[in-house]
This record gives structure tokens, sequence and C-alpha cells, in this order.
């Protein structure tokens, strides 16, 4: 057989898959009407998808006029992927499919700790998880792994992780523990990542959470630099002189101005403090509006980089509503020196454990590419 006629079955092989992976159900014949294929050549192919437990029978379709068609659709259980994210005291896991459900989710209270017996016990965790899902380790595909810190290019070696004390963990302090590859991500980058799967939009990403994290997307792709340095944005200043110290060792960081650590009080949650806010006490309503205030100023100063969409994610976005949408673009208003001809500015919608599930997404755009 010749490379070329090689090439074209692979491609048949591999059309047919994702067309059926773009829609719930599909007969042989709407196969073969949308790709332009013969019933014979449609047929073959669903045989080898099938073969592989990538496709399967899925009922039979509707019809008004003589025998109904079986109905065929993707396996999305036949690959698994795994996100994690490590925070100062917990960690969550996220198992999703091929179409991104999530299977499980689940917090353990462990503390961070740069060291062997850390990367056991959360290994265990998550090969527990598996276990009580009723799931078989050769459905996971990958884990991912969500961390506050800067990640060398390759997906190995925590460059720099102030936050936690990370700086120089590596996947392999995990992957001697799991039979599946392992890869560090930027948290932010995760963030991005899960607002895209669910609503593709190229553009800058801000991850409001305990701490600011950024991103951008272009062209359907995270931007990387080799350094790892990527994704540093909420380093940029609003006041270098005398504003509050950020954890950097620097003055006035947008983080320290934007992050949920900049906004609430000890001891008080977001769900605590837009309780008050809804009950319209004098003190926190002040405390908003100068929150907003500097969420403008950093808003704008970013989009003034990269005229592209700028998209609100993380653990804030479950608290946005209209309103506050209206009176950030009130205040991004006030802020332009060109004209706008179009709005910008968008809220994200994953909200909870957005880091997890973005930390998972790669492994399995992977293995979708593959087919």
């Amino acid at each position: 057989m010749s490379s070329n006629m090689q090439s074209i079955q692979q491609s048949n092989y591999s059309d047919i898959y994702h067309l059926l992976y773009a829609h719930d159900k599909l007969s042989k014949q709407d196969i073969a009407d949308e790709l332009g294929l013969s019933l014979p050549t449609v047929s073959t192919n669903l045989q080898k998808l099938i073969n592989q437990q990538l496709v399967m029978k899925n009922g039979q379709l509707k019809s008004l006029i003589g025998r109904r068609a079986t109905a065929y659709s993707i396996d999305p259980n036949v690959g698994l992927s795994i996100g994690v994210e490590l925070y100062r005291t917990n960690a969550t896991i996220a198992i999703i499919n091929l179409r991104n459900d999530i299977l499980a989710l689940h917090t353990v209270n462990i503390p961070f700790a740069n060291d062997t017996e850390y990367c056991e016990v959360l290994s265990q965790q998550l090969l527990q998880l598996i276990r009580n899902k009723g799931l078989s380790l050769n459905q996971i595909t990958g884990a991912g792994i969500g961390i506050q810190g800067l990640i060398s290019n390759d997906g190995t070696t925590v460059l720099y992780g102030k936050i936690l004390g990370g700086t120089g963990m590596k996947t392999s302090d995990f992957s001697q523990y799991l039979p599946f590859p392992v890869t560090f991500y930027h948290d932010a980058d995760c963030v991005a990542v899960a607002e895209f799967a669910g609503t593709p939009t190229d553009g800058i990403f801000l991850s409001i959470n305990e701490h600011i994290g950024t991103a951008i997307i272009i062209n359907g792709q995270v931007l990387k630099s080799t350094s790892g340095r990527d994704g540093t944005m909420e380093h940029i200043t609003l006041n270098a002189v005398d504003g509050p110290v950020c954890y950097c060792g620097r003055r006035g960081c947008i983080e320290t101005y934007c992050s949920l650590s900049s906004l609430l009080q000890p001891n008080e949650t977001l769900a605590s403090f837009f309780s008050d806010l809804h009950q319209k006490k004098k003190a926190v309503v002040k405390r908003f509006e100068t929150y907003l205030d500097y969420l403008a100023d950093a808003i704008y100063n970013l989009h003034m980089f990269i005229d592209t969409p700028l998209i609100i994610a993380g653990e804030l976005t479950k608290y946005l509503n209209e309103t506050i949408y209206d009176a950030l673009k009130k205040r991004l208003k006030e802020r332009s020196v060109f004209p706008e001809n179009e709005e910008y500015l968008r809220f994200g919608k994953v909200g909870d454990h957005s880091v997890a599930i973005g930390a998972a997404i790669p492994a399995i755009n992977d293995l979708l590419a593959d087919i």
C-alpha cells in the first residue's frame, strides 16, 4: 500500500472520529454525507474505531420513515486525565474525560511541603480516588499539576515558587509513585485553559483568587516564554513608591490591590463579604468601590498593552453580576484615552477549582490530537 493511500485512510479514520466528537450522535449516512465519503469507507473506519473502543453504538436515531438508523458516538471515558491544584493547606483533584466532563472532584487537607513525603501522600490520595470511582489506571492518559509558581518550559520543574515555597520541585517527585506521566503548569495558565475550553476566546485572562495570576492565549495557545516568566502581569505596579508591599518584595503591584487577599479582611470570606455588600453595609460598600477603582486601573493597563478581550476568571467570578459589570465598564470608559468600538471586558464562567480542571485538559487535548 502506498504511503499516500495510508495517509488518506488515516485521515478518514481521524475525520470520522472528530466529526463524532463534535456531535452527540450520528448515523453512518450522516457521516458519509458530512464528509463526502462512501458508506463502505465509513463502515470500515467505524469498525476500526469500535475495535479501538473509541466509538460505540449508541441506540438508534429517530426516523419518520423506514427503519431507524443505528447511532454512533464517541466513548468519552475511554481516556481520562487528572488535574491537581496545590495550595498551602489543601489540594483538589479533578478527573475529567474526553469531553472535559468532571467525573470526580475531591479536596484533601494536606498542608503543602516541598518534600518526598508530601508527594507520596498526595500521590496515594490520587490513586485512592481512582479506585474509589471504579476507574482503571489504563484509562488515565496523564496528570497535570497546577501550582503557584513559574514552571520550566518542559513542565518538569518549579523554577520559582515563592508563595508556597515550591522552588525546585520536580514532576519526578510525583511520577515515582504514579504509573502515568505528570506535568507541572502555572496555575494561571490552568485557569485560562479551563475558561478557553468552555468559551474559546483569545485574550488576557486575569485570574483573581487569594492571589492574582495572569495568562495570555493567542490563536488558541497559551503564550509561553523559554524562561518560564510568562503570566506575571500581576507584578505590574500601580504605585511603586509607597504602595503596599507585595510578596515579590516590591511595592504597589497589581497583586496588592486586586487579589482577594487585598480585598478581604482577616477571617472574612468572599461569601460573607458579598452578603454584607448586598446588605449595603457602608464600610463594605466603600471598600468595594475602592477595589473596583484599582481593578479598573489594572484592567485598563493590561488592555493598553494588548488590545484583546480581557476575561476576569477565578474564584471571584462566582460573585460577579451585571451591576458589577456595568460599574467596571463605567470606570473603564472614564479611563479610556482612545475610542473603544467594542466591549473587551468579559467575566469567566468556571469559578470553582478552575486550576485543577485546567491542569487536566492538556493531556486530553494531546490524546485527541493523536486520533
